[in-house]
Order: structure tokens, then sequence, then C-alpha cells
């Protein structure tokens, strides 16, 4: 009870949702990807502002409430179909340069999540530990 109630004051949660959004964007990525040349297939994203916004109203709500009332599981991204790139012939709309790029972009910030919450568990478990890192 006390160790669970520790791991949600933080930032844990609050990472740990922002990395369920970075999984559901690459799955929808490589989907695009996979897709490349499938007549009538259009491009889906998920919308990383509106997402980015949603935790950081969320993040001001739980600033005033008590500990562990505020949560941020049910935050989702939206997915929808970005309206950049060309019209093909075959009614795709692909754009192989910007699927990678946005994999590339997904992936390092998945990464840098994971290493956050990495650190924040060492020191955790560190403190229980009674070391100093």
């Amino acid at each position: 009870m006390f160790i669970e109630r520790l791991i949600n004051q933080g930032n844990a949660p609050l990472a740990e949702q922002a990395l369920r959004f970075t999984s559901a964007r690459h799955k929808l990525l490589l989907e695009n990807i996979a897709n490349l040349s499938t007549p009538g297939y259009r491009n889906k994203d998920l919308d990383v502002a509106q997402f980015q916004q949603m935790l950081r109203d969320r993040v001001q709500d739980r600033r005033g409430a008590a500990p562990g009332t505020i949560g941020f599981a049910d935050i989702t991204g939206a997915a929808f179909e970005p309206g950049s790139g060309l019209m093909f012939h075959d009614l795709n709309n692909r754009s192989t340069e910007q699927l990678v790029t946005d994999g590339a972009k997904n992936a390092l910030m998945h990464n840098l999540i994971v290493e956050l919450l990495r650190k924040q568990f060492n020191s955790l478990q560190n403190a229980l530990k009674e070391r100093v890192s």
C-alpha cells in the first residue's frame, strides 16, 4: 500500500500513460508503413499535441487535489488522418519520408520515457535499501 501510494504520487503515472501513447502511436506508424503500397489505404496517426495538452491539463488539476485522487489512465490519443502528403492515383496518401521521421521521433520519445522511469525506480529502490546513489 505504501509503495503504491509513493509511486502514484510522483511522475510515474504520467510517464506510464505517455509510454502507452508512444507505443500505440508506434503501432499505427508501423501499420502505415506496412500499407505503403495498398491501394486506397489512408495513413493514420495520433495527435501528439492534443495528447500533451490533455496531460498538461491533468497535471494542473492534480496540483490542487488530494494525493492519489486524480489519475492519468483515462487519457488517450485520438486517431486522425494526416492532411499532409500527396494523394496518389491509387488514393493512398503515403509519404515514406514523413513516416520514417515520425517513427524515429516517436522511438526517441519512447526510449526517453523508459529511461526516466528506470531512473525513478532505481532511486526508489536505493531509498528502500537505504543506499546513496
